[in-house]
Parts: C-alpha cells; sequence; structure tokens
C-alpha cells in the first residue's frame, strides 16, 4: 500500500494505513513532513523534500508527490526487469531536466493570468483531460474551487458525448489538456475532435497542449504551451498553468490565496 500525505498527519490516510498495517500489508509513505505520524507508522517512507507549504492549497507538495510516484514506478520497472536499464536511465534523464522546463512555463505564465484576469466574473469553468490529462483535469477543478470559490469540473474527455456535453453553452469556458502529438496518435486526434465537438456548441476553448501542436490551432480560443516531455511526465508541466490560473483568478477577486476559506493544511479529523 502507498500512502501519500503531504502534511503525513491526513486523519483518514492514517486510518486506512493502520487498517493496511493489521491486515498484513506492507506500507509506504510519500510524503513531505519529516517525523510526522503516517511516515512513522509506515514500513518505509519516501520523503518528497519539497520543502515547507504555507499556502493551504497544495501546489509544490503535488507535483512532488507525483515525481516520488514516478521514482518508485522506476524503480519497480527496474526490480521486475519490465524496462532495460538504459530505457531507466533516459527516463530519470528527462526527468531532472523537469524543473527547468516548469521554471519555462512560469516564466512565461504572464498569458495565462491575462487571462485569469479577464475572467474573474466567471460563474463555472469546466475541464476535459484524458489519460494523463484526466487527473490534470482534476486537478486544475480543484485549484479553481480551493482558491476562488467558482463552480469547477473536471471530465474523462473520452466521456464527454455520455452527459458533460450537455453542460456546455454559449460562452462556457472549457479548458482541454491535450496529450502529446508524438504518443498515441488516436488519442491525441481524440482530444483534438473533442476541442471541435465543444467549441461547435459555444464552448470557449482554453487548450494546454506541447510546444508545436498546430493542430489545436483552428479550435482553440487559448493555446497555452508547455515544453516536450515523455508522455508520462506530462502533468508535471501541464498542471501549471493551471494552478497560476486559479491563483491569478482568485487575486482578481481579492481572495487570500494562501488562506481559502472553510480551509485547512492538513485534515486531522475524520
Amino acid at each position: 500500500v502507498v500512502a501519500i500525505s503531504q502534511s503525513g498527519e491526513t486523519m483518514d490516510t492514517l486510518m486506512a494505513v493502520r487498517h493496511a498495517r493489521e491486515q498484513g500489508a506492507k506500507v509506504l509513505a510519500i510524503c513531505n513532513t519529516h517525523g510526522s505520524t503516517i511516515p512513522r507508522e509506515s514500513d518505509a517512507v519516501l520523503y518528497t523534500h519539497a520543502g515547507p507549504e504555507v499556502a493551504v492549497a497544495s501546489t509544490k507538495a503535488f507535483l512532488g508527490q507525483i515525481t516520488a510516484a514516478y521514482l518508485l514506478g522506476l524503480y519497480l520497472a527496474q526490480l521486475r526487469g519490465n524496462k532495460f536499464p538504459d530505457e531507466i536511465a533516459e527516463l530519470l534523464a528527462q526527468l531532472r531536466s523537469v524543473p527547468e522546463k516548469i521554471q519555462k512555463v512560469l516564466d512565461g505564465a504572464e498569458h495565462v493570468r491575462e487571462v485569469a484576469r479577464s475572467m474573474k466574473d466567471t460563474a463555472s469553468v469546466l475541464f476535459l483531460g484524458r489519460h494523463v490529462g484526466f487527473p490534470v483535469a482534476l486537478e486544475g477543478a480543484l485549484k479553481l474551487k480551493e482558491l476562488a470559490y467558482i463552480h469547477a469540473e473536471g471530465f474523462a474527455a473520452g466521456e464527454l458525448k455520455h452527459g458533460p456535453i450537455a453542460l456546455i453553452e454559449e460562452g462556457q469556458p472549457v479548458f482541454v489538456i491535450v496529450p502529446s502529438p508524438r504518443g498515441r496518435d488516436s488519442l491525441h486526434s481524440k482530444v483534438v475532435s473533442n476541442i471541435q465537438e465543444i467549441r461547435a456548441r459555444g464552448a470557449r476553448t482554453l487548450v494546454i497542449a506541447e510546444e508545436g501542436d498546430t493542430d489545436v490551432l483552428p479550435y482553440a480560443d487559448q493555446v497555452f504551451y508547455v515544453p516536450q516531455v515523455p508522455t508520462l511526465l506530462a502533468p508535471l508541466l501541464t498542471t501549471v498553468p493551471l494552478q497560476v490560473f486559479a491563483c491569478e483568478l482568485a487575486t482578481a477577486k481579492g481572495l487570500d490565496v494562501d488562506q481559502p476559506r472553510n480551509l485547512a493544511k492538513s485534515v486531522t479529523v475524520e
């Protein structure tokens, strides 16, 4: 069992850790806080070393947790012989290049901030993602709820026609996280098709795509580009513009982005 907690004190996660160990399971904690309860009660711990995170809404800790999970996955692949050593070395090299690429996204984030400020009176924002883009869509929606108190919802792009498309009306803002065109062609083309479908029904499309992806341009009202990385590492980059967007929109509304209402940094009760 892998238990993930920024604070190491999250009560429901701690209860799950205790139950798992009572059943004889081995527990590995992924945590950001040294000496906290969950690492102490686990069999092993992988610290994210993200440094103290003062703001209630998690940003860097979230990316640190994803990175730790990647490292765990690569290590297990190595142990099981699922990947050759040179493949693992290449992925680790790509992972080491990610901080520089995140900095590039942050340095060029004024476009995201500008769009966020123009949307401060927006009542609802939808997020679509497919494959590894789906949890990014969920994270984008969560940050907007937490910081700006706006109704936001993330959907799997493949489910669009099964209900969510009914929410699309004229002017509805929709973020779409587009997979790399260098990956599985079918995934990229399907998401581009999703953008066409919602645009035809009046949606305002805000697209996060890989640098060099021109297929999205005819159907996007705004495009936010991120540097190229392997498909499975993409969330480390595509999440960042969404976090910046939520922060800037909340700031434009005059809200306290570090201490959102009704929220605590660590949920220590069940």
